[in-house]
């Protein structure tokens, strides 16, 4: 019996049975790797990211929360753009 067996119908790319994706999306439930094979886990720094947003939002009392949203992703984005190790 092959253990890494997928039923069928399953998606390629995390082994689940879901909906088809769009043409060049990539499935969202997949694990993407490093160039060295290792794993990239965001799940912990989501969810403190999360637990940040959702605090500030209701300290602050933020309205518009989605514009706070689209803000906050143009400056990860800028500052992700220019990290280096």
């Amino acid at each position: 019996m092959v253990e890494d067996a997928k039923p069928a119908g399953s998606c390629p790319e995390c082994g689940f049975i879901h909906p088809p994706l769009a043409v060049g999306q990539k499935c969202p439930l997949s694990k993407q790797k490093t160039d060295s094979g290792e794993v990239i886990e965001c799940g912990d720094f989501l969810a403190q990211m999360k637990n940040i947003v959702v605090a500030n939002v209701q300290k602050k009392k933020i309205k518009n929360y989605k514009k706070m949203f689209s803000h906050v992703i143009v400056e990860v984005t800028k500052f992700l753009e220019t990290y280096k190790e």
